[in-house]
């Protein structure tokens, strides 16, 4: 069983395993289209890489090597840089080695297969590419200067919004990097995220409110202060009487001239109340 991988490559690191190829995709059937027609399709936006099935691909000597070499001459000639294809295991595909092999006498020409020779059976105009290599290439019938122009401007126009595209995907991947490395480091550091009050602490539950302590400390004073005034008028009462509160009799000291009665309760019993 064959392993298949979907991934993504830039087109530009794929190499031709074939020493040419030919400008239409069916010679015996015309409805099949050409290379030009599918060229056309991509840069006016009318078809992308996923309208076709994926190019199949395969690592041998350092490098991806392509065995649907029309597809890639298309996608290499329009410049689309990363593209979705399958890779395989070399071995699990016969057909990996025999193209591999039809192009192995021309190696040195095609750069190590970076470039394809171009051999053209359709009527059709064809474009002038960097891709194709010349000593192997057979072109009857070329684009005008004109529209040789006007076809490179819309690569380098197609070109250019894509990089504008990736770079801002590169930025968007890069700010929510930022925002989660962040997240993460206020969530160890334990802060609030911005923007959002820290939420206050759950109370305890068996720890009362401040309120009612507050409640509780002025009724000790409260009923502290009353104690006391009790107190007072208890011993002024034994002055006067000549007993304590607790019935005991109270003497009072003696004095070389009358006056104020001076008590002399014990105060610890004072006190202890």
């Amino acid at each position: 069983i064959a392993t298949m991988t979907e991934t993504m490559i830039n087109v530009a690191d794929i190499r031709f395993t074939q020493e040419h190829v030919y400008d239409s995709f069916n010679s015996n059937d015309s409805r099949a289209g050409s290379v030009m027609t599918l060229i056309d399709a991509i840069l006016h936006g009318t078809k992308t890489v996923r309208d076709m099935p994926l190019i199949r691909v395969a690592w041998k000597r350092g490098a991806y090597w392509c065995v649907d070499n029309r597809r890639l001459f298309v996608y290499k000639h329009c410049q689309l840089g990363e593209i979705p294809v399958i890779v395989m295991e070399w071995k699990s595909m016969r057909e990996f080695e025999l193209k591999w092999k039809n192009g192995l006498g021309s190696r040195a020409a095609t750069s190590e297969g970076r470039r394809v020779g171009m051999i053209q059976r359709t009527d059709t105009p064809l474009c002038r590419s960097p891709v194709f290599e010349p000593s192997l290439s057979e072109l009857t019938n070329l684009l005008d200067p004109s529209q040789q122009r006007k076809h490179d401007e819309l690569i380098a126009a197609n070109r250019r919004r894509r990089d504008k595209q990736a770079s801002a995907r590169s930025m968007a991947e890069s700010k929510s990097a930022e925002v989660a490395a962040a997240d993460a480091l206020r969530g160890l550091l334990q802060l609030p995220s911005e923007g959002k009050p820290k939420a206050d602490a759950a109370p305890d539950e068996d720890e009362e409110p401040p309120t009612k302590k507050r409640k509780k400390g002025a009724k000790k004073k409260a009923k502290a202060g009353a104690k006391k005034k009790s107190l007072d008028a208890a011993a002024v009462d034994s002055a006067t009487t000549g007993k304590s509160s607790s019935g005991a009799a109270v003497s009072a000291a003696p004095g070389p001239t009358p006056g104020p009665v001076k008590l002399t309760v014990a105060m610890a019993e004072v006190n202890t109340l």
